[in-house]
């Protein structure tokens, strides 16, 4: 063998600049190794590069893996923006330019109706459009919060987009100023017939003492109810049984009427009260309610008076009193 096989054997493949000639006669250029110019044939063509490195990474194993797994790997991509409550234009972001990776990916998000689920008013119109096409019939997670610093969206236009969409509605989540509160429940209107999870948070959240009147007195199928600065009428069936409550910054008319509330949901398991205040505290002869179910209690009232009178009336497995 001459001197120049014994150098190719003897010196280790490092990269190479591939030149030529593509199908319309310009030169191009393209960073291989010499392993790679010892097997191409001197008239390889982009396309026919193009068609060998797609071979190539269809043989990759990755692309073996199921779309039930590529789901919880793009789950776990996404869950940093959905922790922060991102179901905004970084999440539908993110799905969009994960969908770019490949042609498999592209398949696997557009064709799985949980990644669509997820709507928040600040994305455009078209994506809103999109998801409400591509997350089929899947239940949807709304979600409305009003930015402070520009003009916020209005929750009745928002509600009318979604309306032929509303029983598909699985949680609603709502954060809105004081003075767009009463017009926000208003825009509710009648319970979605399929809602589970409800949160009403008032972002200028005082002790709140006036009782709103949810879903016009009609009550949905609730498991959680988080009602943030939002007071409502404590005799509602909203209130029946109910899995989880958190309530905060809210006046009660007297502990008597939220230990009667609670004594509609007996299946209870997480019960959270934290600075609210009673207009008067119930009697030591006054009944008390039994949550056999609750496993996590956190109560803390403005006044330390106010917490131990509320659970003085409490029967349950569990007393974190904060």
């Amino acid at each position: 063998m001459g001197q120049n096989g014994n150098t190719d054997q003897a010196c280790p493949v490092s990269d190479a600049i591939i030149a030529g000639k593509d199908q319309f006669g310009d030169d191009f250029q393209q960073l291989g190794n010499r392993g790679d110019i010892r097997l191409r044939s001197q008239d390889a063509t982009p396309l026919s590069e193009l068609a060998h490195n797609r071979k190539h990474n269809a043989a990759l194993p990755i692309h073996t893996l199921p779309a039930e797994l590529y789901l919880q790997v793009i789950h776990l991509d996404t869950l940093c923006i959905l922790d922060s409550g991102g179901y905004g234009k970084g999440y539908y972001g993110r799905l969009i330019r994960l969908s770019g990776v490949c042609s498999y990916w592209s398949r696997v998000i557009r064709d799985a109706p949980s990644l669509w689920a997820m709507l928040n008013s600040s994305v455009p119109p078209k994506i809103v459009e999109m998801a409400f096409q591509r997350s089929s019939y899947h239940p949807l997670d709304i979600v409305f919060h009003q930015a402070v610093s520009r003009k916020p969206p209005n929750f009745q236009s928002f509600m009318d987009g979604i309306s032929s969409h509303r029983d598909r509605c699985r949680s609603i989540d709502i954060q809105v100023a004081s003075r767009r509160i009463r017009h926000t429940i208003a825009a509710l209107g009648g319970p979605a017939a399929n809602l589970e999870e409800l949160s009403l948070c008032d972002t200028e959240a005082m002790l709140c003492d006036r009782q709103f009147n949810l879903f016009g007195g009609r009550a949905p199928l609730l498991n959680s109810l988080t009602l943030n600065g939002v007071s409502i009428r404590w005799d509602s069936e909203v209130l029946c049984n109910l899995t989880v409550l958190d309530l905060s910054y809210i006046h009660f008319p007297s502990t008597d009427a939220i230990l009667r509330a609670l004594s509609r949901s007996p299946q209870l398991q997480k019960l959270r009260i934290h600075t609210c205040s009673t207009g008067s505290m119930t009697s030591s002869s006054s009944p008390s309610v039994q949550l056999l179910k609750l496993v996590q209690l956190e109560v803390a009232f403005c006044e330390r008076a106010e917490t131990q009178n509320f659970l003085d009336h409490l029967i349950c497995g569990v007393k974190d009193a904060a």
